[in-house]
């Protein structure tokens, strides 16, 4: 099928009827035009025949074969106002027994609603559409619940006023973009405001005045031709969007402030949930606050678990302190075996099996003074099949020499220096490699397999 298109016009977006009734759930629609989309490369996968491209809903295992319909009306919503996407189906009304197509994504194109298809359908199809609806509604929770936000914060608290925002997929927390950071006194404010605000269930209408403010909407989009819509909630806050919405505020059931993240300067992100999403994070928040506590051996209460965790990190931090305290004697009794080889002028060489260079720079530390006088040394950390560090310490010209060589012993070796310090780093100790190391600095005869 090619491309087909009829001089019919479908709803523009802000007068679709999903935007005037977020709570419809089916709508019958006619097809108006049908064209394929530009065809899309895709990406070569691993182990995989048949290409697959992603949509810009994310969804990888779309095919490439996509058509761009457009309806008379639309009960899905086209992604917009930092809102995701409606999902859903069609389903043939002439065919209802046939398998309903599926649609993960529909887009806004200008002023016009594009569904995107897996199978393209004839103008003049009458079909019904069908909404995702939990999906729908968890949207809709999550950005009522964003506005109520917003408002929230620029109405009673100075200096977080909303920047910008971002919903986060299904089962993720969103975030609002602030200039600073909320303090924790402000977070429980903020908090208890917004759900007070909830509880006294504000009506939530669609206004379209004729001097809505503009700014914030899309360049692309028409403003002449176009409906500007403004979401009023009770006499709070009205705000321009073109998102859907709730019809009252104690559908947003509540909203849970998370956690803030700094961004760049001041700037900082609030992470936020609301609705049946934020119930979900609370319940898993306490099965595992449960499960911590159990394996603590604690009380339940966060607070106890909290104690428990903290006597565990000290407990963990004094144990570190032993441990780096024993090193320490062991890499001063290691200086002066090191100390006695470089005096026999011998090649000296440190080893421990435990990856890393604490250890190490300690041993260092120790047979600074001693390598004044000449010799060389060479360390190493790390053990068969694990990752690891090699150091050479000397004169320039045995240290480069020392190098050479210590590279064609050690395969993973990868490394540099200048003067008297070679470094490396071994991705993975080979079997016998470490021992064979060994053997070639301290003169041993080297026997390759």
């Amino acid at each position: 099928m090619g491309s087909i298109q009829t001089d019919a016009q479908g709803c523009i977006v802000g007068a679709l009827v999903c935007q005037k009734d977020s709570y419809l759930r089916t709508f019958e629609a006619e097809v108006i035009s049908c064209v394929k989309a530009p065809e899309v490369k895709a990406p070569k996968a691993k182990g995989k025949a048949n290409g697959t491209s992603k949509t810009p809903n994310g969804d990888s295992t779309a095919p490439l074969d996509i058509w761009h319909i457009e309806f008379n009306d639309s009960v899905l919503f086209p992604e917009g106002g930092g809102q995701p996407s409606d999902q859903g189906t069609l389903t043939i009304l002439n065919q209802p027994d046939t398998e309903p197509l599926p649609i993960k994504f529909v887009e806004r194109q200008g002023l016009r609603c594009i569904y995107h298809s897996p199978k393209p359908l004839d103008p003049g199809t009458r079909v019904l559409q069908t909404v995702d609806h939990p999906r729908r509604w968890d949207h809709m929770q999550q950005h009522t619940g964003q506005h109520l936000l917003s408002n929230i914060m620029e109405t009673h608290y100075t200096g977080i006023e909303t920047i910008g925002w971002s919903m986060g997929s299904a089962n993720e927390v969103n975030y609002i973009e602030l200039p600073r950071k909320p303090t924790d006194e402000e977070m429980v404010s903020i908090q208890d405001r917004c759900n007070e605000e909830i509880r006294q269930n504000h009506g939530i209408t669609v206004e379209i005045p004729e001097d809505a403010k503009t700014d914030k909407m899309p360049g692309d989009y028409d403003r002449e031709k176009g409906v500007v819509r403004v979401i009023r909630i009770g006499e709070l806050d009205r705000d321009t969007c073109c998102g859907t919405h709730l019809r009252q505020t104690s559908h947003i059931s509540l909203i849970l402030l998370h956690n803030t993240q700094p961004i760049r300067g001041t700037n900082t992100r609030l992470y936020f949930s609301c609705g049946d999403r934020a119930i979900k994070f609370a319940t898993s928040s306490v099965r595992s606050l449960r499960s911590i506590a159990g394996t603590l051996s604690s009380k339940t209460e966060a607070e106890e678990v909290l104690s428990a965790v903290q006597r565990i990190a000290e407990s963990e931090k004094e144990g570190k302190r032993r441990e780096n305290k024993l090193l320490a004697e062991i890499a001063k009794y290691e200086g002066e075996r090191v100390k006695g080889v470089l005096a026999a002028g011998k090649k000296a060489y440190v080893y421990r099996s435990e990856p890393g260079l604490y250890f190490l720079d300690l041993v260092i530390i120790e047979i600074r003074d001693a390598l004044k006088e000449g010799g060389l040394v060479v360390l190493a950390s790390g053990q068969s099949k694990t990752a690891g560090q090699v150091v050479i310490l000397g004169t320039k010209e045995a240290v480069e020499e020392m190098a050479a060589k210590v590279k064609g012993a050690v395969s993973g070796l990868k490394g540099g220096g200048r003067g008297e310090k070679w470094q490396g780093k071994v991705v993975e100790w080979k079997k016998g490699e470490v021992e064979a190391l060994r053997k070639l600095v301290e003169g041993e005869e080297l026997v390759l397999r």
